[in-house]
């Protein structure tokens, strides 16, 4: 795995962890490791087969992200940008691969980022 690609799964991580304000484990997704897998997956590099298939997986992963994001959009002091990170959860569902959902992952996470700094 590039460095590029253990960067954008941190993202991804943080995401979830920022969200649900909990430590890295399985708990909500909260590990690099599930988008770390699908992102293998995806490019056919698959070590971890008895996960399931790349589509199993990566609606797994979209679901972590939907949900971290809805979280986001209720409690403090992200729910003042409610909408923001509500309409990042609808595009969840065009997104067929996993630059698509890194890139929601990305902006919201950037918001995440700013309104952190901001308190």
């Amino acid at each position: 795995m590039s460095t590029q690609d253990y960067i954008r799964a941190t993202r991804y991580e943080q995401l979830v962890r920022n969200a649900f304000n909990c430590d890295r484990g399985s708990r909500n997704g909260a590990d690099l490791s599930y988008m770390q897998n699908v992102m293998a997956m995806e490019r056919g590099e698959t070590y971890a087969k008895h996960l399931g298939t790349f589509e199993k997986q990566f609606e797994k992963v979209k679901s972590y992200v939907s949900k971290a994001l809805l979280k986001l959009s209720k409690t403090n002091p992200y729910k003042r940008e409610s909408l923001f990170f509500l309409q990042l959860e609808q595009g969840i569902e065009d997104c067929y691969s996993t630059s698509q959902l890194l890139k929601i992952v990305d902006d919201a996470m950037d918001r995440v980022i700013e309104l952190k700094t901001d308190n």
